[in-house]
């Protein structure tokens, strides 16, 4: 199965990125194609799942700046914001792709729950070179298995490599071979911080209220805001913010609309409380992040 072509064609297309199948699989990404990812942030639609093989990078995923080298294992989660800022002329990354159309299918949020509370602080994990050479394998497998044809990669196997390899990260974090300090927090923590990520992603256009998430949570606001700040060393209102600016963001640099109109579409009743919300965070207006080559 060749892919090739399909990413270069959505890639010039950003935003947003959405693999253009339920599952895709590769093994040789290399620089050139990740490349098109450096000009401005993209909303990435899909569940993107990546192994470090060769070379380094820069990205930022959700304003988070991250080093990524050979032997790190990233997770996009649906509804994440990427930019490639470096990437080195060695990079080879093995890859798989579900797109959001599938993970509705399988109950995503419920699958990825047991290591929701590392992802969402730490997307980029450094694995010890046993999990690593784990996962290049794999990839590598479904890759072959892959370009047998759709016929024999069902959405049960797909399914099943995404569990196999969210299931493996969830031991290699309990058993330190994932490298780095990892904070642990219980499972109704991370499963409050997976209901909460999979409603922000789901509402953040029209509920910039945290009261909202809280109640449809059944938490006490305090109770709600302190689990989430504990778990992912962000308050609620950074991670409803961040969406909306990197969202912001992305149409800004990725479309013509007018900003009155992206104003609107982030749920801002006039121009003038979007332009001031921007600037609080950016330090610049709408308009002139359009106009600013350097962002």
């Amino acid at each position: 199965m060749n892919e090739t072509k399909n990413y270069r064609r959505q890639a010039k297309q950003q935003p947003p990125f959405e693999v253009s199948s339920d599952f895709v699989v590769h093994d040789n990404i290399k620089h050139d194609l990740l490349g098109f990812y450096s000009r401005f942030p993209c909303k990435i639609e899909s569940c993107c799942l990546c192994y470090v093989v060769k070379g380094k990078l820069k990205v930022s995923i959700n304003l988070g700046e991250h080093d990524v080298v050979a032997g790190d294992f990233v997770i996009i989660l649906p509804g994440s914001f990427l930019q490639v800022k470096q990437v080195s002329h060695d990079t080879l990354i093995s890859f798989e792709g579900y797109s959001s159309t599938f993970l509705k299918k399988i109950n995503f949020w419920r699958i990825i729950s047991p290591i929701m509370q590392y992802v969402v602080k730490q997307p980029v994990l450094s694995l010890n070179e046993q999990m690593g050479n784990f996962y290049r394998e794999s990839f590598s497998i479904m890759t072959k298995a892959a370009n047998f044809g759709p016929e024999f990669m069902t959405d049960s196997i797909a399914q099943s490599a995404l569990v196999v390899a969210i299931d493996m990260l969830a031991g290699a974090l309990k058993t330190n071979m994932v490298k780095g300090e990892i904070v642990k927090h219980t499972s109704r923590d991370h499963a409050i911080v997976g209901e909460f990520m999979q409603l922000a992603i789901e509402n953040y256009r029209s509920e910039h209220k945290i009261s909202f998430y809280a109640h449809e949570a059944s938490l006490t606001l305090s109770h709600f805001c302190n689990v989430i700040s504990k778990t992912t060393g962000m308050t609620a209102q950074q991670i409803i913010m961040n969406l909306i600016i990197m969202d912001a963001k992305t149409q800004l640099k990725g479309s013509d609309a007018a900003v009155a109109d992206i104003a609107y579409s982030l749920g801002f009743s006039t121009p003038t409380t979007f332009n001031r919300y921007f600037k609080t965070y950016t330090g610049m207006t709408p308009q002139e992040y359009r106009n600013n080559d350097n962002n």
